[in-house]
């Protein structure tokens, strides 16, 4: 068996800056909440949860004399004004590439720009980005090339195009040459991580000289989920997996080449494990 491990593992900048912020509070307070999952890693949350970290639906949540951190994706303008106004103290994890998508909305909007969003409504990314729009503009949210070519605004207005941090490039430029064609005055922002870009590229590179690949991350990463759908154009083995608990080795032979990537907000430690167990199986087929 031989094992490539793509060369963009573990945790993004951004991921990786909100865990150390995180941490760092851990060892100074005895309660340090999060309105919604710091990042879509259940096992990395465990770990977090373990030293101290509460995790809340609401501000309301929040004890007194606590400190609250918020998440890699931002949260909901309302809900960031209810902890100042509660004079808790709050340390901003928000990614910085995130952020920047957030000001570019709030600058835009208060410029009357209609706003077209390419990405997931579900997205806690997304329902934060809204929030910061001015509510006098036209905000549409689209998922695909099929809605981009049914979105109804004049086509003579002023709008821009804005997408999720971690959505595909391909698909969002193939997005914007559609809107050109439909909209005269179509701003296109980059807004795209460049750090995704690259995660994407890897797994492209590793999957040229392997005949298996285990894409290590949550479910409900959406970056993760992307990976997962390039190695799946690429490989004919692909396997998902959040753990080593997962590892299907009834799959996995010795003779196979596998290919190990990850999720930007899966931990190394994750992928060590795998990679631990793989070396050390005696009994594969």
């Amino acid at each position: 068996m031989k094992i490539i491990l793509s060369k963009c593992i573990g945790f993004c900048s951004g991921v990786n800056r909100c865990v150390r912020l995180t941490e760092q509070l851990l060892k100074k307070h005895s309660r340090v909440y999060a309105i919604g999952q710091l990042l879509h890693n259940d096992q990395e949350m465990n770990r977090l949860k373990k030293l101290g970290l509460i995790t809340v639906d609401n501000p309301g949540e929040i004890k007194d004399n606590s400190c609250a951190i918020i998440r890699t994706h931002g949260i909901e303008k309302s809900f960031l004004k209810k902890i100042k106004e509660s004079n808790k103290e709050i340390i901003d994890g928000t990614c910085p590439i995130v952020k920047k998508n957030q000001r570019l909305a709030i600058e835009y909007s208060q410029k009357r720009y209609n706003i077209i969003i390419y990405g997931d409504i579900k997205h806690p990314e997304i329902k934060a980005l809204l929030s910061y729009i001015n509510p006098d503009v036209k905000t549409v949210i689209i998922n695909s090339e099929e809605e981009a070519q049914k979105i109804n605004i004049n086509r003579d207005s002023k709008i821009i195009l804005i997408a999720q941090t971690t959505k595909e490039l391909k698909k969002y430029k193939t997005i914007a040459k559609i809107l050109k064609q439909k909209f005269n005055n179509l701003c296109v922002l980059d807004t795209i991580c460049k750090e995704t870009i690259t995660r994407e590229n890897c797994v492209k590179d590793i999957s040229k000289s392997v005949n298996v690949v285990i894409i290590v991350g949550g479910k409900n990463s959406a970056n993760t989920k992307k990976l997962v759908n390039i190695a799946e154009s690429k490989v004919e083995k692909i396997f998902h997996i959040n753990n080593v608990s997962e590892l299907p080795l009834n799959q996995i032979s010795t003779r196979d080449t596998i290919g190990i990537a990850s999720g930007a907000s899966t931990p190394i430690w994750l992928v060590e494990d795998v990679v631990k167990k793989l070396k050390s199986c005696k009994n594969l087929r």
